[in-house]
């Protein structure tokens, strides 16, 4: 009988040594795949942050700056680790020295009420299965207390120092610290930008024609940027500090010194970044461990460009140097990470974190996607990147389901189509500012479809770029802007004039479209989308002089087609030359007339501002049927003009500036493959 127990004792002794070894040796998980979304299902089941009761409910609503007092059974925080920082609710130190009273239980009900509130629930002060659903979702770990806002917008026209205040942070959800006019502009048309990437109108019929989505631009520039980062291609690093002419777009800091000859060596108030160009880098400590390196970087660099095509800010990544130079701070991490005061609380719950020092962090126990990622399952990176910048950009949470800025990271909101909202972009310029700068000329180009139906869209040119605006939007495509050169085939950098000589006679259309530049013209072919052979000729050589009469000039400030009367006005300096082009090619030369521009086009009494001379742009838009004169920053409006008069009237007014008609034209860092075809073409 005792041999029987001592085999017994013998092999279990052998059975549990080979557990301590099977233990040793296979005891960590086993990821199939590199972003271990084998294990997803398994994680989420058994990490996923709940809140059951309402000690649970009381540390979140502490956590996020609800209770400002003792919770009860403080020390049984399972799920909650100590969330002390620079912008919770509570300190160590108020702790410590037991500063705060016990929560009473009205306290309770007011934060859960507050909480309600803030998230459009029923705000009934009681912990319902509604409100711990949503308390267990994912979310921002930043608090909700609201901190010291900006002061109230109430007029556009009113001052930059009055509309920044001395402090950064904004409160989006205050509707009413807009004008009137920015609300009705922005309602009436959608907030998101279509899945068109194009604003394609038909000007006869209004079908539109397929573009790609603005999904599909994002996917190819996450695509190109990681191409870019394997190849360490050193130019595109210089394409982002030194092209498109250091950004030609002002800072509201510039322009005030412009306009109002301030001391520059005051800095703006209201600004948290002080600068222009602001330098991130993903720290080589902080990568996670679930995303290659790359497609971290790319989805970064992808968020910081959507700040930036709403305000005149450049973001640069920096892999190299010293950290103290770098302004933002980016790191994946997990429970106790990067000498940080917070900790995370593992999957679900807090995804992620930031500060007003430029730090951000994410949780890598979440199971973050990214845009090459094919589930359904996780979060994606990129929207919680663009919440997070906002932050340190300093932006505050808000209720609004559509806010980037909204703290709960829903399903609904969260894809990889999502947008800045109209709130976001306007909290964020009231700080910032919003793009600024002068145009080398503006058209809508009108062209036939594959249908053969006639489309057109606005075009923004500026130096060696451009910008396709859409206007049923009231902002500019995805990914813009482009370069002349690699998308206008044989068209030249800053041309000096475009117009489109569109009219019927004979049931014969003329549709020729023309760009100036210099001395010469280029005749284009909107059908094949590029310069037709044989082009450019000389200015002098196309639109030529009668009886003895000097031809169209060189160097010419803009051009315009008036399908009022179907001639062509070339402006030059105080002069406008009308040319009539459907006269017989032997009757043809210059001109029609030749008259001063304020006697063409006089300005009306109420008009602020005389119409001056020089002008960049002179445009026709299909969206309003009117005529804009455009100089410098400032719009003149033709409020006598129609496009269907048979006795032709002009009468000018000044209408503002043209960022205040039409919205956040801004010099983005263009790609770097881009950089790459105007190298070719140059």
């Amino acid at each position: 009988m005792a041999s029987v127990w001592e085999h017994i004792h013998t092999y279990m002794f052998i059975f549990v040594y080979i557990l301590t070894i099977v233990g040793t040796v296979f005891g960590e998980r086993f990821f199939q795949y590199r972003d271990h979304r084998d294990q997803r299902m398994y994680e989420r089941d058994s990490n996923t942050l709940q809140v059951h009761n309402k000690l649970e409910a009381e540390q979140l609503l502490e956590k996020y700056g609800y209770l400002h007092c003792q919770i009860r059974d403080r020390h049984k925080r399972s799920f909650f680790p100590d969330f002390f920082s620079e912008g919770g609710s509570k300190t160590r130190h108020d702790f410590q020295n037991g500063n705060l009273q016990p929560c009473t239980r009205r306290a309770v009900r007011k934060a859960i009420r507050d909480y309600q509130k803030k998230y459009n629930l029923p705000e009934t002060g009681v912990l319902d299965r509604q409100t711990k659903k949503l308390m267990s979702t994912s979310r921002c770990g930043n608090s909700d207390e609201e901190e010291k806002t900006v002061n109230k917008v109430t007029d556009r026209t009113s001052t930059t120092n009055d509309i920044l205040s001395d402090k950064f942070s904004i409160k989006n959800s205050d509707i009413t610290s807009f004008s009137k006019t920015d609300i009705d502009q922005f309602k009436s048309r959608p907030w998101k930008r279509s899945v068109s990437n194009s604003n394609i109108m038909n000007v006869i019929s209004g079908a539109q024609t397929r573009a790609s989505s603005s999904l599909s631009n994002r996917r190819k520039y996450i695509e190109d940027t990681i191409e870019r980062i394997k190849r360490e291609d050193t130019n595109t690093k210089l394409n982002k500090v030194l092209h498109i002419k250091k950004r030609s777009v002002k800072t509201v800091f510039e322009n005030i010194v412009n306009d109002t000859m301030v001391n520059k060596a005051s800095p703006l108030e209201g600004q948290k970044f002080e600068k222009q160009v602001i330098n991130w880098r993903l720290l080589s400590g902080g990568y996670s461990s679930r995303i290659p390196v790359e497609d971290q970087r790319a989805t970064l660099d992808l968020a910081f460009r959507m700040w930036s095509e709403v305000i005149p800010l450049e973001f640069v990544e920096e892999t190299s140097g010293d950290i103290s130079n770098v302004d933002i701070e980016v790191a994946f991490g997990t429970g106790a990470h990067q000498n940080c005061k917070r900790d995370f609380d593992g999957n679900g719950g807090e995804v992620a974190h930031s500060f007003s020092t430029g730090n951000m962090h994410f949780d890598d126990d979440e199971y973050f996607k990214t845009m090459r990622s094919f589930t359904p399952d996780g979060i994606y990176l990129l929207r919680v990147a663009v919440h997070e910048i906002g932050h340190v950009l300093g932006l505050l949470h808000t209720n609004k389901k559509y806010s980037i800025m909204y703290a709960i990271y829903e399903k609904e909101n969260s894809g990889p189509d999502f947008e800045l909202g109209w709130e976001d972009r306007k909290a964020v310029q009231q700080v910032y500012g919003v793009c600024k700068g002068r145009f080398t000329t503006v058209f809508d180009w009108v062209r036939k479809n594959e249908k053969g139906s006639f489309i057109f869209n606005t075009y923004f040119f500026r130096g060696n770029h451009y910008w396709m605006y859409e206007n049923h939007s009231n902002r500019t495509r995805y990914g813009d802007p482009l370069y002349v050169t690699s998308e206008w085939r044989g068209v030249p950098d800053e041309p000096d004039g475009y117009a489109q000589v569109f009219y019927i006679t004979d049931n014969i259309v003329v549709d020729d479209a023309y760009f100036f530049k210099g001395e010469n013209v280029y005749k284009y072919d909107s059908e094949n989308d590029n310069v037709y052979e044989g082009w450019p000729k000389k200015i002098a050589d196309v639109f030529t002089g009668k009886d003895g009469q000097a031809a169209i000039p060189n160097d010419l400030d803009t051009v315009f087609f008036d399908m009022r009367d179907k001639n062509i006005y070339f402006f030059k300096n105080d002069m406008v030359y009308v040319y009539d082009p459907k006269v017989p090619k032997e009757s043809q030369g210059c001109c029609v007339r030749t008259n001063k521009i304020v006697d063409e086009f006089p300005s009306v009494e109420d008009s602020t501002e005389p119409l001056p001379t020089n002008f960049d742009a002179v445009y026709y838009s299909y969206v309003d049927e009117s005529m804009y004169f455009i100089k410098d920053e400032d719009v003149w409006k033709n409020v006598a003009f129609h496009p269907r008069q048979k006795h032709i009237k002009n009468g000018v007014k000044y209408i503002g500036k043209w960022f205040d008609i039409w919205f956040d034209i801004c010099d983005v860092t263009t790609h770097s493959t881009h950089l790459f075809d105007f190298q070719k073409h140059t």
